[in-house]
């Protein structure tokens, strides 16, 4: 525990409350008192008292049948609310920085728009980091490199020929459009894309997508570095890696297990 969380004076009603609702959301399924007095260590007394006060305010609906409860319209309400508030490259930026530091690259976070994407965010590491990075606010073609594989990974029906005739191709850049599929299929098989040098000649990278709370693409974490210091034999490792940070920041985001 941090020092500003040690030093912080919990208020065990409201943290009871939370834990209830945290119950109710992980067992997706009507509870009575007495499931929920069991799953939170409380007597059914403070438990029922806790349940009524929810109620009162919408967090929580009641079953008058069945006598369980369930949770209420007013967390959608507050779940969308809250949604509209997040900056998503302020709370990416730290899972960012962390990935950066292991695996000693350039980090990136890009967002789809149209037949473009934009680099919102981004965090240098290692002596070649500067050299790969293009800066916060650029543009890429929709389909570069390993981003691009996730983007379209998760398309509807992409005109993969259209998109890959957009490229500037290197001599590894992947042209065919059934070699191209069987990569899309890979990403979503693996939960992220791979570039060696199919993008720019000397750099490889890697990719995974960040979900939001309603299960849509809304952008991609993009490890970059020189062929240098990311060996080929690496990439699987630097994938996952990226892949277990982007499925962090899709948490942080609500996104659905």
């Amino acid at each position: 525990m941090s020092a500003d969380l040690a030093s912080l004076r919990i208020v065990p009603a409201v943290d009871r409350a939370a834990r209830l609702l945290d119950l109710l959301a992980a067992q997706r399924q009507p509870m009575t008192i007495s499931e929920l007095a069991r799953g939170l260590g409380i007597n059914k007394g403070t438990a029922r008292d806790l349940l009524e006060t929810l109620r009162i305010h919408g967090l929580l609906e009641r079953d008058d049948v069945s006598k369980s409860y369930r949770l209420g319209p007013r967390l959608a309400w507050l779940g969308m609310a809250a949604l509209g508030q997040l900056d998503l490259s302020a709370l990416a930026h730290p899972f960012l920085s962390e990935l950066a530091q292991q695996v000693d690259a350039s980090v990136l976070l890009v967002v789809p728009h149209g037949d473009r994407a934009t680099i919102v965010d981004k965090v240098d590491a290692g002596r070649v980091a500067v050299q790969v990075s293009a800066n916060v606010g650029s543009r890429i073609r929709l389909a570069a490199g390993a981003c691009g594989k996730v983007f379209l990974a998760y398309a509807p029906t992409p005109d993969l020929e259209r998109y890959l005739g957009d490229l500037r191709p290197t001599p590894r850049t992947i042209l065919d459009t059934d070699a191209y599929r069987q990569e899309l299929e890979r990403v979503r098989r693996d939960g992220y894309a791979t570039d060696d040098e199919e993008y720019l000649t000397g750099v490889r990278a890697t990719s995974a997508p960040v979900f939001d709370a309603r299960g849509r693409l809304v952008a991609a974490v993009l490890v970059v570095a020189l062929t240098g210091s990311l060996p080929l034999e690496a990439l699987p490792q630097t994938g996952q890696r990226t892949a277990r940070t982007a499925q962090a920041i899709s948490a942080a985001l609500g996104a659905p297990d």
